[in-house]
């Protein structure tokens, strides 16, 4: 793979180290009580303990995109300012588009969370390790038939066009019963026409296609309303948390691209990938614990976890790009990439697809009372693949 000129290839990358930089959405790190000190964990530990990664210290910086996708692309461009190895994009379906455009356009390796499939058909520069947005909405309508098939079903969605594909793959799902759909505006805020709108139509079940801020809003004011239908929505324990009991009446359920984390339980499910969760809760401990550290067992637990999980399949990839390691190879790595990087993760295949698509399987997850009191989420079903 020469996808790179010789110019480029070993940018971000010396004897002594490896410099990467990610947009994220940092306006929400109070939300969910955590900070950028807290990101760079698993990286903290691999300098300390390991050297780095064949003797190059790693350094991982971010920049703020606001959940926003003109604000994502500036924070694309002062990354790429910093002779960054790698742009890494976090969670936001309306931000990577766009950078993944912009990525192209200054020949910069750029590997992110889920999106659309829409609009990265042909570019080169691009790479996800997780599903796209169409293949979680398929998954949420698998989830659909498994628990609620033959029960009336709305759609409550954030209207954009990098949402919408999610709904459209939903709905494709033949067996579902959807009475009603409604659409709202990123951060609305109020939600109470379409929750009354959902409630008159019958809906027994409604699938929430929001972010976790916005679905913790939904629900607390769906439980105002005294209505209480089951409930499909990303499986964050800021939601679950912060409803409490209510997200137990009835449990909710979620589908995830990322792991569940409960603080200290490694029973059921956990048993699985204990061994990350444990090594998680060491290095925490050991380099970002006392006052000022993150309460896992609190709101900041679940997301931490899914950063570091990624950073450490990361690392592993890294390892197999070896010594000599530059962006062409990286890239060889990827697109001959086909494992399980990790134990609370699901398959990475580049090889048997496009090569810049690497996973469609996702994990159903359900509310319950975790050992510690807090109503948290588990895993009922790992790693979820496409319907035949």
């Amino acid at each position: 793979m020469h996808l790179f000129t010789p110019k480029e290839d070993r940018i971000g990358i010396t004897p002594t180290s490896l410099t990467m930089c990610a947009h994220a959405a940092l306006t929400y790190a109070p939300a969910f009580k955590t900070d950028v000190k807290d990101l760079n964990v698993f990286w903290t530990a691999i300098n300390t303990e390991k050297g780095g990664i064949y003797g190059r210290k790693v350094n991982v910086t971010y920049e703020n995109d606001n959940y926003d996708p003109q604000t994502a692309v500036t924070a694309a461009k002062t990354c790429v300012a910093k002779n960054i190895f790698m742009l890494l994009g976090g969670i936001g379906f309306d931000q990577i588009p766009t950078v993944r455009n912009y990525a192209e356009s200054v020949h910069q390796l750029y590997l992110y969370h889920t999106a659309t499939i829409n609009g990265s058909q042909n570019l080169k520069y691009s790479f996800t390790e997780l599903p796209t947005v169409e293949r979680t909405g398929e998954a949420f309508a698998q989830l659909a038939l498994q628990k609620y098939k033959g029960k009336k079903i709305g759609i409550l969605e954030r209207d954009s066009s990098n949402w919408s594909p999610g709904v459209d793959a939903f709905k494709k799902v033949k067996g579902l019963d959807i009475v009603d759909e409604e659409k709202v505006p990123a951060n609305a805020g109020n939600y109470t026409s379409q929750i009354t709108n959902l409630r008159n139509s019958g809906a027994q079940v409604v699938w929430i296609w929001l972010n976790a801020v916005e679905t913790t809003e939904v629900v607390e004011q769906m439980k105002s309303q005294a209505w209480s239908p089951n409930l499909m929505v990303f499986p964050f324990n800021l939601t679950s948390q912060t409803l409490g009991n209510d997200a137990m009446n009835p449990p909710m359920d979620g589908v995830a691209m990322y792991p569940a984390y409960s603080d200290g339980d490694y029973t059921g499910t956990f048993a699985a990938y204990q061994d990350d969760m444990k090594e998680f809760k060491a290095q925490y401990a050991k380099y970002d614990g006392g006052a000022n550290g993150p309460d896992l067992s609190g709101v900041a637990g679940d997301l931490l976890f899914l950063n570091w999980v990624g950073q450490k399949a990361l690392y592993r990839q890294f390892l197999l790009c070896g010594k000599d390691c530059t962006r062409n190879k990286f890239v060889e790595v990827l697109q001959h990439y086909d494992q399980v990087p990790v134990s609370s993760g699901c398959r990475v295949d580049f090889v048997h697809g496009d090569h810049h698509h690497g996973a469609t399987d996702l994990t159903f997850m359900q509310t319950y009372k975790s050992p510690s009191g807090k109503i948290n989420w588990r895993e009922t079903k790992q790693c979820v693949g496409q319907q035949s």
